[in-house]
């Protein structure tokens, strides 16, 4: 199937793709597009007087990314401010309204999707950016990703193109979801190598007992600076990160030593064998001594 599926303009400079409902429903019964796709997706530039509401929701899950200009987002009684460089995914079947600002009406790129892994991205997000509108660096990528899925979309819709593009959305989705991994400002660069750091002293000592004051003092860095960013980049806190490198370096131990648990223990400064086997044991499943005999 082919065809030119942009939308009569609204916004000068406008783009939209939609979908045929039943050219979806054909589509999305293949298992390669089932769990992730779109069914709507666009670009409004300078969009004043936008404005949409729908009391009822809409049964895709949307995400909004301003690049410039201001709008707002009112979700049940939650509302959210987009400015420039920020983003934020509207819950699926959630009453919601937004508009564009009339002095500097925001730009957007926008993409409506759906899918059996929709829910868990949805999910990620609100997991990793705590369910606000979110503020992350310029990247021209997103930009040119947005783009590209549009521009393969308006040249013809076929089976294949269409999987492509529900391929690609995943990578569209996860740049936003996950932005932090991919951040080139100086800032997160900054904290990418303090955290860096942390991790090597943390090795470094493997065999010590570490305390948050120890490592401040090392880095000369206040507690809650330290303990915030390193749970950002890491998804742990220092001390839970430390025993897994502990607990890495005793099965090591374990597997190519013959040395005693107890003293695997004591070497690695745990002074209660019992505590460190029940430690052992919430990260591996198993106690020290099966897990000697599992090797």
């Amino acid at each position: 199937m082919n065809g030119n599926f942009l939308m009569k303009r609204g916004f000068k400079g406008e783009k939209i793709i939609v979908i045929p409902g039943e050219i979806l429903k054909i589509f999305i019964s293949n298992d390669l597009s089932k769990n992730l796709y779109l069914t709507d997706v666009g670009y409004f530039p300078k969009a004043r007087n936008h404005y949409r509401r729908r009391p009822n929701g809409c049964s895709q899950y949307i995400l909004i990314y301003c690049i410039e200009g201001y709008g707002t987002i009112k979700v049940n009684k939650n509302q959210y401010k987009l400015t420039p460089n920020s983003f934020f995914i509207i819950e699926a079947e959630k009453p919601h309204y937004y508009y564009a600002r009339e002095k500097d009406p925001w730009s957007i790129y926008w993409v409506h999707f759906s899918g059996e892994f929709s829910e868990l991205l949805y999910k990620k997000f609100l997991t990793l950016n705590s369910g606000n509108q979110v503020s992350l660096p310029f990247e021209s990528n997103r930009i040119s990703e947005f783009e590209y899925i549009i521009d393969l979309l308006n040249k013809g819709l076929s089976k294949e193109i269409f999987e492509y593009a529900c391929m690609l959305l995943y990578q569209i989705i996860g740049s936003f979801i996950y932005f932090s991994l991919r951040s080139t400002d100086k800032f997160s660069s900054m904290n990418d190598d303090l955290v860096n750091a942390i991790k090597a002293y943390l090795k470094e000592n493997i065999t010590e007992k570490i305390t948050i004051s120890k490592i401040t003092e090392e880095f000369n860095k206040s507690n809650s600076t330290v303990f915030s960013i390193f749970k950002q980049k890491t998804g742990y806190s220092i001390i839970h990160y430390f025993n897994l490198l502990k607990i890495q370096y005793a099965c090591e131990l374990i597997s190519f030593t013959s040395m005693p648990i107890k003293e695997i223990s004591y070497k690695l400064n745990f002074q209660d064998p019992l505590y460190f086997s029940r430690l052992f044991k919430k990260y591996m499943g198993i106690s020290p001594s099966e897990y000697r005999k599992t090797l």
